[in-house]
């Protein structure tokens, strides 16, 4: 067995606390490093701002207010909408998908009768963990250096996250020139910059970067909400071989898009 904990953030939203408690207590046995709980609405939302986890377990109970206002006022947060969403109702009650956003929810559970056991399964299965297992291990020797430039702190923080847990070798810049500075000591396996960025643009960065010959061959990405077709010409005239639009892609998808670029 790995000695490595599993390392995704876990929010649960429980109205049930025994049962929070116990969802809680057998995530943690089965190696999830960083799992919180909360019993009602009003502080599960403020949770997902300030834990900003990988993962909500939500129920749809709650005082305060419920799973689904909760699950409505996430999703009405652009990165925020991006952390997936496990819908949970406990006690049998049928959940009402005319209140469920579309696309909101990673996965439905309903039970009378619920196991905690049964809900960390699904847990390991979205993250490809095998049950029971604790961590997946990257030795260091195997892990791909990715440098990422982005500004956006809600963002950073999330996508950050998810690419550690990953498995990525992540130096992360804020600007232009945290990112050359970084590029005199470490050549990444890849390079993902936004557009819109204090000082030098991602533009100038790839232009920078493409006129270093020790980086040409480097993949480079741009992830950006600029989505003009002529945007998109510019990146990939200077060296973008992929060009992904931040609100119209999932973190999921980002990280795969990622790892293919380091084969």
């Amino acid at each position: 067995m790995a000695s490595e904990t599993k390392k995704e953030k876990i929010l649960i939203i429980e109205g049930d606390g025994a049962f929070g408690e116990k969802l809680a207590g057998a995530l943690h046995d089965d190696g999830f490093e960083f799992v919180s709980l909360v019993k009602n609405g009003v502080e599960g939302l403020k949770a997902i701002y300030d834990f900003l986890p990988h993962l909500v377990l939500l129920d749809v109970t709650l005082p305060g207010i419920d799973g689904y206002e909760v699950l409505s006022k996430k999703q009405a947060e652009p990165m925020l909408s991006k952390i997936a969403v496990f819908l949970l109702s406990i006690q049998g009650t049928p959940i009402n998908m005319t209140k469920v956003p579309a696309g909101s929810v990673a996965e439905f559970f309903m039970a009378l009768h619920a196991e905690p056991a049964d809900i960390v399964q699904k847990v390991d299965k979205y993250f490809g963990h095998e049950p029971g297992r604790k961590g997946d291990e990257h030795p260091s020797g195997s892990k791909k250096k990715l440098l990422w430039v982005e500004d956006d702190r809600l963002i950073g923080t999330i996508l950050a996250r998810k690419l550690v847990a990953s498995g990525f070798d992540l130096f992360h810049a804020k600007n232009g020139e945290e990112a050359l500075e970084t590029l005199k000591s470490v050549k990444p396996d890849a390079i993902v910059v936004d557009l819109i960025l204090p000082g030098m643009s991602g533009f100038d960065i790839l232009q920078k970067v493409g006129s270093d010959e020790s980086m040409k061959s480097v993949p480079k990405m741009v992830l950006s909400n600029l989505s003009k077709p002529s945007d998109i010409e510019k990146a990939r005239a200077l060296g973008a071989q992929k060009f992904l639009v931040k609100a119209a892609t999932s973190l999921d998808q980002i990280v795969q898009e990622i790892k293919g670029m380091c084969r």
